[in-house]
């Protein structure tokens, strides 16, 4: 279709494509216009050359180009954008036009990269075809204007119009590849400076990264010769920059003995392998420096051009090791048994590499304070010296630290008037202070030049000083402790101490000597076995009374020994307290006082005979009348509360409130015993099965009594479990597990004094998670491993607070770690703290959604009968009264022969409780024999000697549980309901 190029629509500010931007810098080639020229004389066609910024060059052989250049943009600001507008309809995309009257016109597009750059143009002819060229060719007369246009017109037949067309459009392509290597030419240039600037770059980067860098950096040649280092190297290695261009790597920093090590290592870097190591090095004044050493070549082009190795300072760290080693092992030797000539002797091996060439020194002040009671290194004992005789006395006066070197030594000699049998080079003595006093003088004394010690040295002995002093006084309280233990074992008088219960935990030789008893026989006892039922009932609450209120009481017994012959006995008992004024034990000492109880009693009957004897009859059947009818039993148990003049409401009463206080107390001898047990390795573990739903009962009960214990009713008390299953069944050692889980919410209530304490439990597949969750005082992140270490709390604010031993969180640690499991604490001050127990121990699980009922409605029946084994009458009452109200029927053995004989003559029996100690035969020997002929009979042991190992001994022997005396109903029960 042939185009009209006046009717266009031209816009009057048309913007260039983006497309084109690209090419805003690519120039019109310079021979252009020749070009141009050869084509219109091939042509015999003016033509141009527009680009897409309206730039064109034009022919300039053929004055027609006149009329072509004049019509072409006579109408049009932007030529190039209203000839895109033209959409052509030839394969060539070329647009053939008519401008002016009668000229024709071609547009052939150039491009390059596929974009439209500009248009190449032709025109100034007519086709054969066309009016004027027929009038012309007819001899048609012609207007002036038709004259004057067939000037400068051509006229072109069809196939030459093509012709020409198919010239341009292969013009055109030469054209666009002249525009195309320009465009390519410009491009590589920009490429090429955009690259150079980045490798600038990247150069000023790295050699700020190598001059600046932390880490001191060298690079080597192929040879191990310093190429570069830079400003880190040089201050860690103490050299200059010119000092080491050129020189061996290893001939710079590696000391003798390390030589072939250092040869290996760049060995290996130069062969391509990366490495890495911790060694010594040593700077330009010889001193020697721990490091990490990280090296590897620099490649390009697979060729090796240089090695570079990294150097990390690592001497202060390597210090720090050493020195907490140090402290550590100290530490022990101070806690040892070791006398004080030894302790030195050991504390001078381990500070041998800190005080290098110089001798250790303690010198203490003697206990009359007159004189230095002086040990040195390698001497085998304290000598006795005058504060003259040491530079130590200046110490002791200023009491602050001295360190001296040998002008500074001699003008203290002077000043002080002191007289050294030897005078050192250098001497550093550092008080050792305790309590408020100065104790005497550790340090060191060098006798040999150059034996200075660095700042980290002394600063290191500074602080072992105080370690020092600190187990001097322990030295000096455990000798008194030992002199007073000697006291007590050598005593003529019979020394007894128990617990707040009555329980015996020490007595000396003269007490066994005077009862008969061995010491295995009475420790764990109550003082009562030796109770003849003849001293009044009135003395021994007096007593109780006097002593739990602090007071001392002085008084007299009339005692039975075990081979049942009576004694006399002069008493004086006192509480023993803590440092915060509780009372923890009572100790009482004895005097045998029957031989002067013969002689009054002698004295007494001569002349009083008559008189006295019905006195002493009535008061004798009195007493003894009255000791039938009252309990042997004051401390544990119910017995002492079975008078006919209590309700058996009252009687519960005070049962509860004995129990509460025997459980308290046997709370702390239980932490006692389990930690000696724990620290002396004889602590065992008993693995059994147990549903959660048990433990959790029992820990219930136990959470409502130690929040009575604490005082703390006002504080909230939730229990959750897993609502996933409803039945857990685990195996581990209950007793210890539900140890740990009290100790812990006793800790709860203790910390907590507003808000709620938290049990529950989780099911991770076989792992078991219990937590104990409070919103009491919370502990400090950095005291949160300091806490599981014994005799240690969160911090002392609490400990003066709260009090207590520091023992529960140490024993739950040990407890858990033996159990396999582990325990852990996640707290925040003033909001609370969460202590979980992770124990791998679930055996199986039911799905509450897949629980079904199987009981059919049926309950168990609790009418079985239960054999008893126990030789105490007080014992069997209690045992018999806890079953009978549970609906369970009890026939009693006195001892371990009856059991067995009741047991073969009786198969109606479901269940024995077999007490361990009874007389004729012990109950081990007759769980023996029972498990002989009826295996399957349940046997639960009991015993009042609660030690570690003899649960594990009555398991071995057969029995099939254990249980402790006090015995707990509630965990009875269970124990119970679980065999039958």
């Amino acid at each position: 279709m042939l185009k009209n190029i006046n009717s266009l629509n031209h816009p009057v500010n048309s913007l260039i494509d983006s497309v084109l931007n690209c090419f805003l810098e690519v120039p019109i080639p310079e021979n252009m216009d020749s070009l141009l020229d050869g084509f219109s004389s091939l042509s015999g066609c003016p033509c141009l050359f527009i680009d897409f910024k309206n730039r064109y060059v034009r022919s300039n052989n053929s004055k027609a180009i006149t009329l072509l250049d004049s019509e072409l943009t006579r109408n049009s600001n932007n030529l190039f954008a209203d000839i895109q507008k033209i959409k052509s309809v030839r394969e060539d995309e070329s647009v053939e036009f008519v401008y002016g009257k009668h000229a024709r016109g071609v547009f052939v597009p150039v491009k390059v990269k596929e974009v439209i750059l500009g248009y190449f143009a032709y025109g100034q002819f007519i086709e054969r075809t066309d009016s004027l060229a027929l009038k012309i060719e007819q001899g048609i007369p012609l207007t002036n204007e038709e004259k004057e246009d067939a000037k400068l017109l051509k006229i072109l037949s069809r196939e030459e119009i093509e012709a020409n067309i198919y010239k341009s459009i292969r013009f055109v392509k030469g054209i666009s590849s002249q525009f195309e290597m320009n465009y390519d030419l410009k491009n590589e240039i920009k490429k090429n400076q955009e690259t150079a600037n980045q490798l600038r770059v990247q150069k000023t980067f790295f050699e700020n990264l190598f001059e600046n860098s932390p880490e001191a950096i060298v690079i080597l040649d192929n040879e191990d010769k310093v190429i570069q280092a830079n400003q880190e190297f040089l201050r860690l290695f103490e050299y200059t920059q010119k000092e080491i261009i050129s020189q061996k790597i290893n001939d710079l920093i590696v000391p003798e003995r390390y030589k072939d090590e250092g040869a290996s290592a760049t060995r290996d870097a130069s062969v391509g392998q990366l490495v890495d190591m911790t060694t010594i090095r040593q700077t330009k004044t010889g001193k020697q420096i721990h490091v990490q050493v990280m090296g590897k070549p620099i490649v390009l082009d697979n060729d090796q051009l240089a090695v570079y190795g990294i150097y990390r300072n690592l001497t202060q760290q390597v210090w720090n090791q050493k020195s907490q080693k140090i402290i550590h092992h100290i530490s022990e030797i101070l806690n040892s048994s070791m006398n004080s000539v030894e302790m030195i002797s050991k504390i001078g091996e381990e500070l041998v590499q800190i005080v290098g060439a110089g001798r250790l020194f303690l010198e203490l002040i003697a206990p009359n304070r007159r004189s230095l009671n002086s040990f040195t290194e390698n001497d085998e004992a304290f000598k006795a010296i005058r504060y003259s005789e040491s530079l130590s006395s200046v110490v002791i006066r200023e009491k602050r630290m001295l360190y001296l070197n040998e002008n500074q030594i001699n003008d203290a000699i002077v000043s002080n008037r002191l007289s050294l049998e030897i005078i050192p080079k250098t001497w550093l003595g550092i008080p050792l202070i305790a309590e408020e006093r100065v104790l005497g003088v550790f340090g060191v004394a060098g006798f040999v030049e150059d034996s200075e010690m660095n700042l980290e040295s002394i600063k290191l002995l500074e602080f072992l000083s105080v370690q020092l002093a600190t187990g001097v006084i322990k030295k000096a309280k455990d000798s008194k402790l030992r002199m007073l233990q000697r006291s007590m074992q050598q005593s003529p008088a019979s020394i007894v101490i128990t617990d707040l219960k009555g329980d015996i935990e020490y007595v000396n030789p003269k007490f066994c000597d005077i009862t008969g008893y061995s010491l295995k026989e009475v420790i764990g006892k109550n003082p009562r076995i030796l109770k003849s039922g003849i001293t009044p009932d009135k003395i021994y609450k007096d007593l109780w009374n006097s002593v739990l209120s602090g007071d001392e009481w002085h008084g007299e017994f009339l005692n039975v020994k075990k081979n049942k012959e009576l004694f006399w006995e002069r008493a004086n008992l006192s509480a023993i307290k803590d440092e915060f004024g509780t009372i923890t034990h009572i100790v009482a000492v004895k005097e045998d006082i029957t031989d002067a109880k013969h002689f009054e009693k002698e004295l007494l009957e001569s002349k009083n005979k008559a008189e006295e004897s019905d006195r002493l009859k009535s008061a004798f059947l009195a007493n003894m009348s009255h000791e039938l009818r009252t309990p042997l039993n004051a401390v544990i148990g119910f017995s002492n509360l079975c008078d006919d003049s209590l309700s058996m409401t009252e009687i519960l009463e005070f049962v509860g409130l004995i129990n509460k206080s025997g459980n308290q107390l046997l709370g702390i001898i239980e932490d006692i015993l389990s930690f000696t047990s724990i620290e002396s390795e004889v602590f065992q573990i008993s693995e059994e099965e147990f549903f959660m739903f048990n433990f959790v009962e029992d820990v219930k009960e136990i959470s409502k009594e130690k929040r009575v214990q604490e005082n703390k009713e006002r504080l909230g008390l939730l229990f959750k479990k897993d609502e996933n299953f409803s039945r857990v069944l685990v195996k581990s050692d209950y007793q210890r597990l539900l140890q740990v889980v009290t100790n812990l919410i006793k800790n709860a209530f203790k910390f907590t004094n507003e808000g709620q304490v938290e049990f529950g439990y989780k099911v991770d597949g076989e792992e078991l998670c219990i937590y104990i969750k409070d919103s009491g005082v919370g502990i400090n992140e950095n005291k949160k491993n300091v806490i599981f270490d014994r005799f240690r709390q969160a911090d002392d604010s609490i400990t003066r607070t709260f009090g207590g031993t520091g023992l529960g969180l140490a024993i739950c640690k040990k407890i858990m770690d033996m159990l396999g499991g582990s325990i852990e604490v996640e707290s925040e001050p003033n909001v609370g703290s969460v202590f979980t127990l992770r124990l791998n121990c679930v055996i199986s699980k039911t799905d509450t959604k897949k629980e079904f009922n199987n009981t059919n409605g049926m309950q168990t029946s609790n009418s079985s009968l239960i054999l008893v084994a126990e030789d105490e009458i007080s014992n069997f009452k209690l045992i018999e009264a806890i079953l009978k109200r549970n609906s369970y029927e009890v026939v009693r053995a006195e001892n371990g022969e009856e059991a067995v004989e009741m047991c073969r003559k009786n198969t109606n029996i479901c269940l024995v409780l077999m007490d361990i100690r009874m007389p004729v035969m012990d109950g081990l020997i007759a769980t023996r024999k029972i498990k002989g002929f009826s295996p399957n009979l349940p046997i639960i042991a009991q015993t009042a000697y609660a030690m570690d190992g003899d649960e594990n001994k009555a398991i071995e022997e057969g029995c099939d549980d254990y249980i402790s005396k006090p015995i707990r109903k509630e965990l009875l029960l269970e124990k119970i309901k679980a065999l039958i």
